[in-house]
Order: structure tokens, then sequence, then C-alpha cells
């Protein structure tokens, strides 16, 4: 209690109005946090206990958080009040703040084209925003754009919201892996819908990026979620000769992303587009960057008519 309440700015004389101790009391129980958390001043101790709010417990070793905190290579940080000040940044929000002393500077004077209105949102409403593919410039201001995955949540205080911590996930290189494979020329896409197998690519990360118009007539018109076991439901996955389900697409996907090809693999699925089941041959290759590295996966599926004998 007397934690949050030095991490909301309070003097032990508010302290101890709010939870009905003796001013010396409030003193004492200062200091023994100070001891116990190795810090010296009351700006450490609230940066500890904002910090721990995100862990989620107070029960952490004070050298714990150095990890969970400190080292992690997610960015965080914590902004407190309506002009998000800085309280607490960690070591690669910092270097990717350009190394600049940010602690006690607002969010806007710090990040003038960052994600201010979306702070202002979190704080007015109390709820959660997370920003997908978030972006901006970080680490200097002549570096390239570049994209993030941006998680908001907001700190409670006694009148609403206290702060708000921060916490991104550097996503550039699946960004710009799925920005090649989504930039194709105008004669590739045609070329693509005029190839009577149904092609589908995805991008480094499962995602779909083009599904030409025959595949389009065979599993819908989309949208089409990330390639994972639950989206692969539907489909209805099984295989030709026994008729098993199929073991879990996620290790199917691994290995093609390890570079290996598949050639004439026969399943059996749903065609929800079409309502009924088929039989289906499918073809998949690996989409190489210039430095020989998986980028994305190309992938042909053509329906298996049946044949019935001459009468």
């Amino acid at each position: 209690m007397v934690l949050d309440l030095v991490a909301e700015g309070l003097e032990n004389k508010e302290i101890a109005h709010r939870i009905g101790l003796s001013e010396q009391a409030v003193k004492e129980h200062v200091s023994t946090l100070l001891q116990r958390l190795a810090v010296r001043n009351r700006a450490s101790l609230a940066e500890i206990a904002t910090q721990r709010r995100i862990v989620g417990t107070m029960d952490l070793e004070p050298e714990w958080l150095d990890y969970v905190f400190q080292r992690s290579p997610v960015m965080k940080a914590i902004v407190r009040g309506r002009d998000h000040v800085f309280v607490a940044a960690n070591a690669a929000y910092r270097k990717a703040s350009g190394d600049r002393e940010i602690v006690g500077r607002p969010f806007r004077e710090v990040f003038p084209e960052g994600a201010s209105s979306a702070l202002d949102e979190v704080y007015e409403s109390g709820r959660p925003v997370v920003l997908h593919d978030f972006r901006g410039r970080w680490g200097s201001e002549t570096s390239p754009d570049r994209y993030a995955e941006v998680s908001l949540q907001p700190l409670p205080g006694p009148g609403g919201v206290a702060g708000i911590s921060i916490l991104a996930v550097d996503v550039t290189d699946a960004v710009r892996a799925r920005e090649e494979l989504a930039a194709l020329s105008a004669e590739q896409l045609a070329m693509f819908d005029l190839v009577p197998s149904g092609i589908v690519v995805l991008d480094g990360r499962g995602a779909v990026v083009k599904v030409n118009r025959a595949a389009q007539a065979l599993l819908g018109s989309g949208p089409f979620a990330d390639v994972s076991s639950e989206s692969a439901r539907r489909y209805r996955l099984r295989d030709e000769g026994t008729g098993r389900k199929l073991p879990s697409i996620e290790d199917t996907l691994a290995r093609a992303f390890a570079g290996e090809a598949f050639r004439d693999l026969r399943l059996r699925m749903f065609l929800p587009a079409l309502g009924r089941d088929a039989s289906v041959r499918i073809d998949a290759e690996p989409l190489r960057a210039a430095d020989g590295s998986v980028r994305g996966i190309i992938t042909a599926i053509t329906e298996v008519l049946e044949r019935s004998d001459p009468v």
C-alpha cells in the first residue's frame, strides 16, 4: 500500500492521511522499503512499484526485476499522468529513443510523431490498446521507418488511470518481408489469376498475402487468417489414403520455412465456397530472399476430379 502511494508521488504526510497512520510510521515504512529494495531515494521506489505492477506480483526479488524489466529485449516503458511523462524505460526502449534521457519528459516531447493519441485513448477510457504494425522511427532521426507491435496497458490509481505501461516488439523484418511479397507487379498478379490451379502465397509469418481467383473458387473469398491449425479447421483436412485427420499444420509450415518443398501431397478437404468435400493435390515451394533465407511460401492447390469408367 505505502509503496503504491509513493509511486503516485505522494509525500509522507499525504500518505499518512490517506491510510490513517502517523507520519512517523509512514516515514519508518518508507525507510524499510528503501533498505529492502536496495535503492537510495523515493523516485527509485516509485519506479520499482510501477515496474512490479507490470510483472503482476510484489513477491519478486529485486535482482530478478533487472532481468524482467531492464534487460528484457522487449521495449518497455512507463508513463504517468495526462501528459504521459516517462517515469521508467528499460535499456531496449532507451536505445530505441536514441539513447536520450527521457525519464521526466512528456511522451509528445520525446516522440512528436508517436502514438500519443492512442495513449490519450487509454488514459481516458481505462481500456488497453494494441497497435499492430505501428510505423515510426527509432534509434536515430535518420533511421528508416520501422514497425512494432505495441501494447498499451492502463495502470490503475485511486482516481482512475494513474499511468500506462508501453510494451513494444520490433517486427520490421516481418513487415518488410510481407510488403515484398505483397508488392507484386500488375503483370505477376494477372499471371497468378490466369493459372488454373489455386495459388496461395504466404509471408514469413504464415500470413496469407495473395490468393488467386482459382484458389478463391475453392477456398472462398476471404478474408483469410494466418495459416494455423485453428484457421485450417474449417477445411477439415484429412489424409487422402487413410482418411485420418492431418497432424499439426504448424509442423508442416515449420518444415516449409526450413526450406523443404512439398510435391504431390494428396489430401481430402472440405471446400466452404462449394459446400462439399474434394480430393486435392498440394504442391508447395519456399520463396527465398537474396541471401537464401526463406521469406515466404507459394502453394498450388489443384482439385483432383474423380473419373468414372465409361459404360
